[in-house]
């Protein structure tokens, strides 16, 4: 025999039990689901330095069910991007540290389909140097998300500069004779005389005169190659050289040959490859007088600095030879003192060399040869090696400028002194800073009350190093109170729900490589403030050109007290046919769907429609009564309900007015339920059916 009576709760829960009544859920009580999801654009094509502009978010609700409770958006905003307002219907907007918070009391929730009213940030573009060549933004949406996703947007807007490009190059010598048989600087500089942005790669070519031998050349964020006697150089310019200003300045370290070679004077000219708006200035020369007069019998004592000109990483240790020569016409008669004041970032570890003595005070190198035998012309001293450790990139820098001189009275003091640049490997590979957060929770849910502890982990996960401060933000959510942070290297501050902090990364941070972990500890409070789970995100502020590795977010589930009635439903249902002028029934259902359990008295009041009136109940331990077309049943629940468990069926018998005597003529008809316990409304389950003749 087929049973075809309608399917119900309890029959499910009789059926397949609670876990599979829930996994049936969508047989039996289809979902509502809200599902937010947020875009971003940007008002115009492109923007431009110095000038403001808008970007419009939208935030819609992509899911079948309505999204209720207040919505939160995020927007990060990239380097030399600046908050300067908001506007949009109802939205609240704040900015703290670079992080701009819009708030939206959704207080009629949003139904599926529908959207928000448009948020408009306006913002301020900073300079060149600031925002480079295109400015990218990101902004999250929070609330809503069933599965708890998190919803980010990004749009990328190339900025425009107005004016034009003009580079310009001069040339300059350093000293004010070159003296054949030393060494001898050039310093190149590249400036931006227009009035607009310069971008692209910048190169330089020198051709090398006769009698001229290219020896190094060094300067932050150049590659120098030589061939021919055509030296050529490249600066990549990755962040644009805005008006008035100039690249670092290009040293070309060269050798002077002979005066038969040179003649009088060294005629040395650089030059910009640009297609610019003014090419008259893209190239510069200069005439160096060489000194003809320490060809004659006098004692000239040069010295040369070298280093082999591989770039050597923070931490590692490299060797400066110095070499001392005399170019002069007449012997060199006396000790010879050298001094060399490291720089910045550079320790001394020792000296060596055949005859010399060599010592260190406060980081200037002081060595001596006794030249006993005297240094005739053409002759030199046996080379001193200097061992030196690099330190960090805050100290040194992209590049360790050092340069040693001679303390002697010669004919010339010109070539007295010999400076060489050594490249800092900054990366180890060569590429970019990449950083990444990961915020995690260890347990697998929290409850009212507690403490507990979130761990942040920033790392580098790109493939050059990271330099500067690392600073991170966290809102705290609601109903989470911060209660300190620890982390070796962090410092930690909290202001109105708002953790900041910040690791100085002194030593750089190099690829592969993570930051000590960052720890919060945080108290829970009560469950109407955090609601059933605590979403909290952390961002990292950096300009490392990803940020969709800036931010990271994590949900941990509020577990409610174990002793609950929340999760106890009602469901009404007819027992069977209404017909004017019988007697029919309600049978009304009360389950436990959670895992919770419900102890003490449960209360079921229904107000029976007009035209249909009380005539007794049933059901194992249930007590009704009935006033004023209201009934009122309690069951004492004494062993309490659980998930899973239902109290047993409570059946109104009432009866039902004649076709002539039911107030309003009408066949149809509602009737509702409602469920209390511990004096609370739980729940509420109405029926519709139709009365028969």
């Amino acid at each position: 025999m087929t049973d075809e009576r309608p399917i119900n709760r309890r029959r499910v829960l009789q059926t397949v039990g609670v876990g599979g009544a829930i996994s049936l859920a969508g047989c039996t009580w289809p979902p509502r689901q809200c599902d937010l999801s947020v875009t971003k654009a940007h008002v115009g094509d492109t923007v431009s330095y110095g000038t403001a502009t808008e970007f419009e978010i939208t935030v819609c609700n992509d899911g079948d069910g309505t999204c209720e409770d207040t919505v939160t958006v995020t927007d990060d905003l990239p380097s030399g991007v600046t908050y300067a307002g908001d506007t949009g219907t109802d939205w609240n907007c704040t900015e703290s540290g670079g992080v701009v918070t819009c708030e939206h009391p959704n207080a009629n929730g949003l139904s599926p389909g529908d959207c928000l009213p448009t948020l408009t940030l306006a913002v301020d573009v900073g300079s060149p140097d600031e925002v480079g060549d295109a400015v990218r933004n990101c902004v999250a949406v929070e609330q809503g998300d069933p599965n708890l996703s998190y919803k980010t947007d990004c749009v990328t807007v190339p900025v425009t500069s107005t004016g034009e490009c003009d580079l310009s190059i001069s040339k300059a010598h350093r000293g004010d004779l070159a003296v054949p048989g030393s060494a001898s600087e050039f310093e190149i500089t590249v400036c931006n005389e227009g009035d607009g942005l310069c971008r692209g790669p910048v190169p330089v070519v020198d051709s090398l005169p006769s009698g001229v031998a290219f020896l190094a050349g060094s300067g932050s964020g150049w590659s120098v190659s030589e061939s021919g006697g055509v030296v050529g150089a490249e600066h990549q310019n990755s962040g644009g050289l805005a008006p008035g200003d100039c690249l670092p300045t290009l040293t070309l370290e060269v050798e002077i040959g002979s005066i038969d070679e040179t003649g009088d004077a060294i005629r040395n000219c650089a030059s910009v490859e640009s297609d610019d708006a003014d090419s008259t200035n893209n190239r510069d020369c200069i005439s160096v007088p060489v000194d003809t007069d320490t060809v004659g019998g006098a004692c000239d004592l040069s010295i040369r600095k070298e280093h082999d000109g591989e770039a050597v990483a923070p931490g590692g240790t490299t060797e400066f030879q110095i070499t001392v020569c005399n170019v002069g016409g007449e012997s060199c008669r006396g000790s010879v003192p050298v001094v060399d004041s490291l720089p910045s970032g550079v320790t001394f570890l020792g000296g060596s060399g055949s005859g010399w003595s060599v010592s260190e005070t406060g980081g200037v190198v002081t060595a001596e040869h006794p030249n006993s035998g005297g240094l005739a012309p053409g002759d030199c001293l046996p080379t001193l090696a200097l061992e030196v450790e690099i330190g960090s990139i805050d100290e040194t820098g992209d590049a360790v400028r050092n340069c040693a001189s001679i303390k002697f009275d010669d004919a010339n003091s010109d070539n007295n002194q010999s400076c060489v640049s050594v490249p800092i490997d900054t990366t180890g590979t060569g590429g970019d800073c990449d950083l990444s957060i990961e915020k995690v929770h260890e347990a697998d849910s929290v409850a009212p009350g507690d403490t507990t502890e979130f761990q942040i982990t920033v790392c580098n996960d790109g493939d050059g190093l990271c330099r500067g401060p690392v600073p991170v933000i966290d809102a705290l959510p609601s109903g989470v109170t911060f209660l300190g942070g620890s982390g070796s290297g962090w410092s930690v501050s909290e202001s109105g729900g708002v953790v900041s902090a910040e690791h100085q990364n002194s030593g750089g941070l190099a690829a592969g490589d993570c930051l000590p972990t960052l720890a919060l500890e945080v108290e829970i409070g009560s469950i109407d403030e955090t609601g059933d789970a605590i979403r909290n995100c952390a961002s990292i502020e950096s300009d490392d050109g990803n940020a969709r590795n800036n931010r990271s977010c994590v949900s941990v589930p509020v577990q409610p007290p174990q002793a609950s009635c929340d999760g106890l439903n009602i469901e009404k249902t007819t027992g069977g046919q209404f017909q004017y002028g019988q007697q029919s029934s309600y049978e009304i259902d009360v389950c436990m769907l959670q895992e919770q359990t419900c102890d003490g008295q449960i209360t079921v009041t229904d107000t029976l429609p007009g035209g249909i009136s009380f005539v007794s109940a049933s059901g194992s331990g249930w007590n009704a009564s009935a006033s004023g077309g209201t009934v009122t049943a309690t069951h004492p629940n004494s062993g309490g309900l659980s998930a899973g468990q239902c109290l047993p069926t409570l059946v109104l018998t009432v009866a039902v007015a004649p076709v002539d005597q039911f107030p309003g003529g009408s066949d149809g008809v509602q009737n509702c339920a409602q469920l209390s316990a511990d004096g609370a409304f739980v729940d509420e389950d109405c029926v519709a059916h139709v009365i028969t003749n």
